[in-house]
């Protein structure tokens, strides 16, 4: 009777644990929390080569050599997928990618924060008149076109009417009626994430907090504001708020380029 040889069986299990764990991400959708759809294929690639290594250490388990000492080793590969099948993996926030430091020049946007004060209503409103000729982008896919296209058109675009949804952010220094209509970019995983949306000015922005998810419908106008980094007074989009609603998060909160 053959017996198992306790070194192999231990790197059997490992190897056999990451492809498991990268089915469980797929399963679960929770893959979309760490990185840009479009770097599946290589998560996918892998695998396929770990099950490959899977089937191949099979035979040595049964390897007919002395049974050594279980080699401590193993313990670098089995803390880390120990934390990933126990610890519950939760979406990036604006706190946790602003450390890495944000500008509303370029690309601007952000947030933070907890809750809407609004006197007990589900949404601060203020009606307005509006045409035809709206920009909507509620859809997380557009958002990053529209700022792009309001940053490169912005004398163009001047006087029209936006709507965007995303969640609040500030910075130390906002006057309380302006904030930052935000998303989080994913352009590879959630390591190079970053805040970008546009500023925002209300009259009523004040009974906002941060970190919640709003529409907003607003005037695209411009201001000035000094970069940090090129130390420089620059103009830059300005969105003259008409009407806030609250909102739900969306399923997916990322935006991707």
């Amino acid at each position: 009777m053959k017996r198992f040889n306790i070194n192999e069986l231990i790197w059997f299990i490992i190897l056999i644990s990451f492809p498991y764990y990268i089915y469980k991400l797929f399963a679960t959708g929770e893959i979309n929390i760490y990185m840009n759809p479009k770097m599946f294929k290589y998560v996918l690639f892998s695998f396929c080569v770990f099950v490959l290594l899977s089937i191949f250490q099979i035979r040595r388990i049964f390897n007919s050599n002395k049974v050594k000492k279980i080699k401590l080793g193993y313990i670098i590969f089995i803390i880390p997928l120990f934390l990933a099948f126990v610890v519950n993996p939760d979406r990036l926030n604006a706190r946790i990618v602003s450390n890495k430091g944000v500008s509303i020049v370029d690309n601007n946007s952000d947030n933070r924060g907890k809750s809407i004060i609004n006197n007990n209503e589900d949404s601060i409103q203020i009606d307005i008149n509006t045409n035809s000729d709206r920009i909507n982008n509620l859809d997380a896919e557009k958002f990053r076109d529209t700022l792009e296209n309001v940053y490169v058109n912005l004398d163009s675009m001047m006087g029209e009417e936006v709507e965007l949804s995303g969640f609040i952010y500030r910075e130390l220094d906002f006057s309380t009626n302006r904030f930052v209509i935000s998303r989080l970019l994913m352009s590879c995983c959630a390591a190079d994430a970053q805040v970008t949306g546009l500023l925002c000015e209300w009259d009523e922005g004040s009974k906002l907090q941060d970190n919640v998810w709003i529409k907003v419908t607003g005037i695209i106008d411009s201001t000035t504001h000094y970069n940090k980094y090129t130390e420089k007074e620059e103009t830059i989009p300005l969105i003259k708020v008409i009407k806030v609603e609250s909102i739900k998060p969306p399923k997916d909160q990322y935006i991707y380029p």
